[in-house]
């Protein structure tokens, strides 16, 4: 545990954390300028106003005094009473500003975090989709989404807290330098462990978190098995949830453990600072009484300075805890702005090319080479072949063939390694991408099961469409969707699936043939159906196929499957062997061949 605890993640120094806190100050300032603006007057407010009530108790004291010394008058009576009653105005404006800011600070707060979550889920989107599939990659995705609903909360309030208690403490060590410098002097040198003590272990916890974040990432993988509704069967008939249950104790166990033992060297180091501290105060209150046994200071002077010392204290617990607080947010705010930072591989050229319609050519693959980050070997090996329009071309091939991984390139979700990818004879790294992928109708293996009502299922394969857009429904009814939102009680306007109050769940094959509808609402030039019939019964899978050969006129049309019924209909097949183009040509021939495609068919049904 101590090897852990001492090792630091490297920083940036102090000079790389001002600038992150600088960069998440303009955040906050850029989220709500007007709440942000009131913040810091608030702030400033309550830094002075509790230095006006000391010097309003010193005067009722002396007052006092002087009273006591005369007998009562009542011009001591008169001075008693104006500097109490400036002295509760002081108090009440006290609490009228705390109340005023705190409500400032929730409006900030909220404005920062809707800020942040907004700039968290556009990076989100715009990231390559290499990021998702790279374990370390995700690890600071993780981070900063876990972080994102926190830190910009503690952000706000920290550096309000910095403003608030630098204020006061800056005029309470005017106060004390007045009375003496030296004493000024020794109240902010004893508070200089604290502080130190503060960012080193603000450090640490960071250094342990970071280290952390993929425990806490499978910890959270074996709640969401638990608890999750899609192996909610697989865990009651195979009865493994005693594991799961065992795995997530075991990693928690390990954490809990490793946190305990390192906050306990964090409080004791704070607790040793602390007693310094004190003792510094007590030395102090020791002169002021000896200056007061002397006849330099008032029973007035010493009960404000008294007063002003043990607010001292407070004011450089908060000052430092706010400090301690900023170092450790812009730790964990710097794998925010690293994300935010994260370049895009596949991105649009600054002039690009308009992307043709309709198309002529077709798309080709020359000599494509691709390669999943992480030194593995090439998912794709020099694969060459043409997809011309109206054209159904099947792509065949056992698992891990390749066949997904072509898909994904022809989307432009890679970038080949090498070779180039043609749609009429351009590359297309010279489309923008997002354009490109507009003239694409796809429906992937893994498809979405999206929690909203039947028509939006639809209609987000085409979101730049009216929600009531006739092609809606045409979609619907060339998938056979219709046929399902026909019997749901809402029709299109029946939400689906059980996360939300009143959905209605349905099969897979349901959702599949809303997923397909999705595809075909767009007007796309590329049609892309990856393992379409895979939760189909045969008629469904038959009545699909029947409306994919028709929807695929004109168009450049690629399916992908493992089902014999799906390759059969296609005009030409193209089979893959360990991401190399094996064979290709029309199925009747290849199965006569008896090569590669025969191996795959010849006991097929489907």
């Amino acid at each position: 545990m101590k090897r852990l605890c001492d090792k630091t993640a490297p920083v940036g120094g102090w000079s790389g954390r001002l600038a992150v806190l600088m960069r998440a100050g303009a955040l906050v300032w850029s989220s709500a300028r007007g709440a942000a603006a009131a913040q810091m007057a608030l702030a400033l407010a309550q830094g002075v106003l509790p230095l006006a009530g000391l010097y309003a108790m010193k005067r009722v004291v002396d007052a006092a005094t002087a009273g006591v010394a005369s007998g009562g008058g009542s011009a001591a009576w008169t001075a008693v009473g104006v500097w109490l009653t400036v002295g509760a105005l002081v108090a009440i404006g006290v609490v009228a500003v705390r109340s005023l800011s705190a409500l400032v600070g929730e409006a900030l707060q909220q404005s920062v975090l809707d800020s942040v979550s907004d700039r968290l889920h556009a990076k989100s989107l715009a990231v390559d989709l290499a990021f998702y599939e790279d374990s370390k990659a995700y690890d600071r995705m993780h981070l900063a989404q876990e972080q994102a609903a926190s830190r910009p909360a503690r952000l706000v309030s920290g550096l309000t807290q910095l403003a608030q208690n630098g204020i006061g403490l800056a005029g309470i060590l005017v106060l004390v330098a007045a009375f003496h410098w030296g004493l000024a002097l020794i109240l902010a040198a004893a508070a200089v462990p604290a502080l130190w003590f503060r960012v080193r272990n603000a450090r640490r916890m960071y250094a342990w978190r970071k280290l952390q974040t993929p425990a806490e990432r499978e910890a959270g993988y074996f709640h969401w098995l638990l608890t999750g509704d899609t192996q909610a069967k697989e865990l009651r008939v195979y009865g493994h949830g005693d594991y799961c249950r065992g795995r997530f104790q075991t990693v928690r166990a390990r954490l809990r453990r490793e946190r305990l033992a390192l906050l306990r060297r964090v409080h004791t180091g704070e607790a040793a600072a602390g007693g310094l501290a004190a003792l510094v105060m007590l030395g102090a209150g020791l002169m002021l009484v000896g200056r007061l046994f002397a006849g330099a200071l008032t029973l007035g002077g010493l009960v404000m300075y008294v007063q002003a010392f043990q607010r001292a204290q407070s004011q450089f617990a908060g000052l430092f805890s706010a400090l301690a607080g900023l170092y450790e947010d812009s730790l964990f705010l710097g794998a925010f702005f690293e994300l935010m930072d994260q370049p895009a591989r596949v991105r649009a050229p600054a002039a690009p090319r308009p992307v043709p319609h309709p198309l002529r050519e077709g798309v080709a693959f020359e000599h494509v080479t691709f390669a999943y980050p992480g030194g593995r070997p090439p998912a794709l090996r020099d694969v060459s072949l043409t997809l011309r329009p109206g054209e159904c071309v099947a792509l065949a091939g056992a698992n891990g063939a390749g066949k997904t991984t072509l898909v994904k390139l022809l989307c432009r979700l890679y970038d080949p390694d090498a070779g180039r990818i043609l749609l009429d004879g351009v590359d297309l790294r010279e489309f923008d991408p997002a354009a490109l992928r507009r003239r694409i109708g796809i429906l992937f293996q893994d498809f979405a099961h999206y929690q909203l009502s039947a028509r939006l299922n639809i209609w987000v394969g085409s979101p730049e469409l009216p929600a009531d857009s006739p092609r809606i429904r045409a979609a619907a009814e060339a998938s056979g969707a219709d046929e399902v939102i026909a019997g749901l009680p809402r029709g299109y306007d029946t939400l689906l699936g059980h996360w939300f109050q009143d959905g209605e769940e349905i099969s897979l094959g349901q959702w599949q043939k809303l997923a397909l509808a999705r595809a075909f609402a767009r007007e796309a030039d590329l049609v892309v159906l990856d393992e379409p019939s895979s939760a189909l019964d045969p008629l469904a899978e038959a009545a699909v196929l029947n409306r994919w050969r028709r929807l695929a006129a004109g168009r450049v049309s690629l399916v992908v499957s493992h089902h014999r019924a799906a390759v059969r209909l296609a005009d030409r097949v193209v089979v893959l062997r360990e991401g190399c183009v094996v064979e290709t040509g029309a199925p009747a021939a290849l199965m006569a061949s008896g090569g590669e495609y025969a191996r795959l068919f010849e006991n097929s049904s489907r």
